[in-house]
């Protein structure tokens, strides 16, 4: 019996542990990206202001100062990527807030019975946006909808939606297992790498 004990708790550690390395490989993604949205949206200011400046105006060579086409657009999507990269790693560490106003004075079943409730919704809910992301990147795929500027085809952001809720859902039901096997509260489970 022990053995199979110690195999469990090997594949929770490399499960824990692979979840770990995905979620922030995730989220530093999404960090690069909004750094680069970051560059891009100084670049696109400080190119309108010097393309209205009159001397930079009138000189032809100079025409192609100015903002960056279609910077809102590249913002929009580009935020959107980071935010559902960044949710999976936010959810391991236990970073989400919670209102714990009523509920820390309850006894310890309580609060356990609270935090596996509050994980099996997340997972149906984060389990039901995947769902219905994927419809979405269908309906976008099939009408070849883009931005009005670029024509940057608005599937493409539907991509890193589905690719971070999955793995939100993975968390959560990660998350959620861990909460029964366990005699420590999953927020805790989540900031051991």
């Amino acid at each position: 019996m022990s053995s199979l004990a110690t195999t469990s708790n090997a594949s929770i550690i490399c499960l824990r542990r692979g979840l770990a390395t995905t979620c922030r490989l995730a989220a530093i993604i999404g960090g690069l990206i909004v750094a680069a949205l970051s560059l891009m949206t100084v670049a696109s200011i400080l190119g309108r202001w010097i393309s209205s400046l009159p001397f930079i105006r009138d000189v032809a060579a100079l025409s192609w100062v100015g903002p960056v086409t279609g910077d809102y657009e590249m913002v929009e999507m580009g935020t959107a990527i980071a935010v559902f990269l960044f949710l999976p790693y936010c959810h391991l560490r236990g970073g989400h807030v919670t209102v714990d106003l009523l509920v820390m004075r309850a006894p310890l079943g309580v609060q356990r019975f609270l935090a596996v409730l509050s994980e099996a919704l997340f997972l149906l809910v984060s389990c039901l946006m995947t769902w219905r992301l994927y419809h979405g990147l269908l309906d976008k795929h099939r009408y070849m909808e883009t931005s009005m500027l670029l024509g940057i085809p608005l599937w493409w952001g539907y991509v890193a939606g589905i690719v971070g809720f999955a793995l939100l859902s993975l968390v959560c039901l990660y998350r959620l297992l861990s909460s029964f096997s366990s005699n420590t509260a999953p927020s805790a489970q989540g900031d051991a790498s």
